[in-house]
């Protein structure tokens, strides 16, 4: 496996599994409605065009030894956060991996890369939301130092939910 920074020449293999692995975790809990849209909508080739072109995103791609793509990170500072009022900080946006690629140790190296960042920017800490009812993944960022300290609203096509945020400070 191999992780690498994502440009506008990998748009169809990062579009390709954003799609999938936002389906393949949230699919089953939702509407084929609310679905649909979000995934239009959120994952629209002129969106992830604007997303990778954005200074204060980074992007990254895990590959397989064929080049396929297993999973991605999507990190934000500055301006590019999806909130305000966390300076002084590094958002992870998106962290998705295939269901046949989880227990490869991929979201750890995530995790490194992101950690990696915003110690290299000198920020205080690392945050990021994550659904209400996503265990899994509260689990896994529970293990890695991650705390909750706050919630908002995410909506999911025209459903509107709940996301913890939480927090690691460095």
């Amino acid at each position: 496996m191999t992780i690498k920074r994502c440009t506008l020449d990998d748009i169809s293999e990062l579009q390709s599994v954003c799609r999938k692995t936002f389906a393949e975790t949230f699919a089953d809990q939702n509407s084929e409605e609310d679905m649909k849209k979000f995934l239009d909508e959120s994952y629209a080739t002129d969106v992830l065009e604007r997303e990778l072109s954005d200074t204060d995103s980074c992007t990254y791609l895990a590959l397989n030894d064929a080049g396929k793509a297993l999973g991605y990170l999507k990190i934000n500072v500055a301006d590019a956060q999806t909130e305000e009022g966390y300076d002084n900080s590094l958002e992870i946006q998106r962290i998705y991996i295939l269901k046949e690629a989880k227990g490869q140790g991929i979201g750890t190296e995530f995790m490194k890369i992101a950690e990696n960042k915003a110690r290299e920017l000198g920020l205080s800490y690392i945050w990021l939301g994550v659904w209400e009812h996503n265990y899994a993944a509260q689990k896994f960022y529970k293990g890695k130092g991650f705390i909750k300290f706050s919630e908002h609203v995410f909506v999911l096509g025209d459903d509107k939910q709940t996301d913890y945020l939480m927090k690691k400070e460095l």
